[in-house]
């Protein structure tokens, strides 16, 4: 705890970036633990069907695609600040919309597709206002204290939004369509953060760009194409990723509507299990932090892996076991509560393998260029696989989509054991001269 509030040692600069940061950070957790409960109010409040609520997974993924184009808009865009402004108004005034939903609309075709036009406006701040958000925090902090501060603001933004998403279902308990203005005060929230973030110094860099934005995009799709040929150790690093990828957005629709038509979980459930979670991973983060600057990546992915693995075999066994008991209005099933517990470890895990697990591949110079693959191929397997879960379920029920989803991903684990052991360097220096 001590090291965690060590500031000591910092610059004027980085003192001054870190106020700016942690306000904003504080803020920003608040307004996304308002969203946190969105797919189980288009479920259990708007009466969506489930194939939309596959659509609502879908959505989150899928934009990832543009990140290729984004990147390219952002290099082009000298005043990164302003930048960031507009984005957050174009992807934060739309939740404002809510205040149209009212209990008569519930059930509503048109306001299905309603809620998800305005999520789909709020996911964009992944590929245009995140990658902003990196810049002018790494442009003020030292690299040696870049990773400390980052990671520490970050726990007190996921702190921040686990308090929020608590009270939020306790709320949405008694109001099931509070929702209609608690998104409003989100996206006003979340605006107020972001101007106080902008009041971080940034020296915007003048780049000079002669090829086009089209030539640029295609540039970097052929980049992408040529790193998957030669690197073999990171094209099955990516593989595995695609086949856990599969099977977790095949689970989490499924798990999102078992919650709700056969478990009939209350919001404040539904938040006290995400909670759960969440809080578990922050404890365990450090420590998954030096097991991966330790060990391959593939290793420590089939550490991730199996850890998902486990909570949905554990989560699956809630079909043959409902032992639970009640605080309050929480309702806690023991299995999902061990379940949760792997979860959490799956959590830290992967915020590091997703984030970082990339860099292990390749040269510090061709860090974005290999994260761009990562991303791109995020939004690609978004395009189908949460469909795929919602319509296996719908013809075979949810033990056995449960079921699917755990074999899967024993095809991504044994992917990364065979590239493991048919490439034992996983650098830069296992790319193919072909």
């Amino acid at each position: 705890m001590a090291s965690f509030m060590d500031f000591s040692g910092l610059t004027l600069k980085e003192k001054v970036t870190l106020k700016y940061h942690i306000i904003s950070a504080l803020l920003e957790g608040m307004a996304v633990g308002f969203l946190g409960l969105n797919e189980f109010i288009f479920l259990k409040s708007l009466d969506a069907p489930s194939y939309l609520l596959g659509v609502l997974f879908q959505i989150s993924m899928v934009v990832m695609l543009f990140s290729v184009l984004f990147n390219q808009v952002i290099k082009r865009f000298r005043d990164k600040k302003k930048l960031y402004i507009i984005s957050v108004w174009l992807t934060r005034i739309p939740l404002a919309l809510a205040v149209f939903f009212t209990p008569e609309t519930r059930g509503e075709v048109f306001f299905h597709y309603f809620f998800l036009s305005i999520y789909l406006a709020y996911c964009f701040t992944t590929p245009l206002i995140m990658p902003i958000f990196s810049m002018i925090v790494k442009q003020n902090y030292r690299t040696e204290n870049f990773g400390r501060l980052y990671s520490n603001v970050a726990v007190i933004n996921k702190l921040s939004g686990l308090v929020t998403i608590f009270i939020f279902g306790f709320i949405l308990d008694q109001h099931n369509y509070s929702f209609r203005y608690i998104y409003p005060l989100s996206a006003t929230i979340s605006i107020i953060s972001a101007y106080i973030f902008i009041k971080i110094p940034y020296k915007d860099k003048t780049v000079h760009l002669k090829t086009s934005m089209t030539k640029s995009v295609v540039n970097s799709f052929k980049e992408m194409a040529a790193i998957v040929k030669t690197n073999k150790p990171y094209r099955d690093f990516e593989a595995a990723f695609m086949f856990y990828g599969l099977a977790f957005m095949i689970f989490t629709p499924v798990m999102t509507i078992y919650f709700e038509k056969e478990l009939h979980l209350s919001y404040s459930s539904v938040s006290f299990y995400k909670n759960q979670a969440t809080l578990f991973s922050l404890l365990l983060l450090p420590f998954m932090g030096r097991y991966i600057s330790r060990t391959d990546p593939r290793k420590f992915g089939n550490f991730t892996f199996l850890s998902l693995l486990i909570f949905i075999l554990i989560f699956s066994l809630t079909k043959f076991y409902q032992g639970y008991f009640d605080i309050f209005n929480i309702r806690i099933y023991y299995t999902l509560f061990i379940a949760h517990f792997f979860l959490a470890v799956f959590f830290a895990s992967m915020l590091l393998l997703w984030d970082i697990g990339s860099t292990y591949f390749c040269r510090s110079e061709e860090v974005g260029s290999y994260q761009s693959i990562h991303i791109t191929m995020t939004g690609f397997r978004g395009l189908f696989a949460p469909l795929i879960g919602v319509a296996i379920y719908s013809y075979i029920g949810y033990y056995n989509t449960f079921l699917i989803a755990a074999f899967v991903m024993l095809i991504a684990m044994y992917i990364m054991y065979y590239s493991m052991k048919k490439y034992p360097d996983h650098g830069s220096n296992a790319r193919s001269p072909n």
